[in-house]
């Protein structure tokens, strides 16, 4: 992990909600670039197919934004979606209509989870530990509500390469300003050491510095 930015709790809430009304994850989804929509779909398909492939019954989406990841968890299943971003929350409710199952949806801080331990069969991490003050403590928590042998779905940028992107679709500034930390693909391996699967994004890429997004599939052993 290398430290992007330190920050206070104070400007982490500020830059949040201006990200949140002005950037939110939505907008990455249905861009008009058709590179970053292309990539951003690629990720939800990779995501999809992930949880395809597993049995569960309760799901806890940390960092959930603005719910662009709800409508890949199958129906009937409980899910719950934590942000601490009033504003992503909002928007998130907004989207939902009479057909979609109903999310419980968490104001919080994932560095501290109001929620039991062992709670859930899967939590998704999607874009999350790069935007946070302590990464570890948040894998920490991510682990404490996941059931013992549940699977944890982590999705985590590539920081060099996202620059390059932002700079051809001509997304400024360069370096996301929501990003605290860069996450490396060796720090998923030490702290989930029991990988079912890594997908890179766009291409799959052996190499996961060629890659601009790298996902895991973990079985949490805590």
């Amino acid at each position: 992990m290398k430290l992007l930015e330190k920050r206070s709790k104070k400007r982490f809430h500020e830059i949040n909600e201006w990200v949140a009304k002005f950037s939110p994850m939505r907008t990455h989804y249905h861009s008009n670039s058709f590179l970053e929509r292309n990539i951003w779909g690629k990720k939800k398909q990779v995501v999809k197919k992930m949880l395809d492939s597993i049995k569960y019954e309760s799901v806890i989406d940390t960092g959930c934004g603005d719910g662009g990841l709800f409508g890949l968890i199958k129906k009937n299943s409980k899910y719950i979606g934590v942000d601490i971003s009033p504003t992503q929350l909002k928007a998130f409710k907004n989207s939902l209509d009479s057909t979609s199952n109903m999310p419980v949806l968490i104001e919080a801080d994932v560095n501290n989870l109001p929620l039991k331990d062992k709670s859930f069969d899967v939590a998704i991490a999607c874009d999350v530990l790069e935007h946070v003050i302590d990464p570890l403590v948040v894998i920490q928590e991510i682990k404490r509500v996941v059931k013992k042998g549940g699977h944890i779905i982590i999705g985590i940028p590539n920081e060099n390469l996202l620059e390059l992107v932002r700079l051809i679709t001509l997304r400024f500034p360069l370096r996301s300003p929501d990003h605290i930390y860069a996450i490396y693909p060796s720090d998923i391996k030490k702290h989930f050491p029991n990988i079912i699967k890594k997908v890179g994004v766009p291409f799959n890429l052996f190499l996961s510095d060629l890659n601009l997004l790298n996902i895991f599939l973990v079985k949490n052993e805590g």
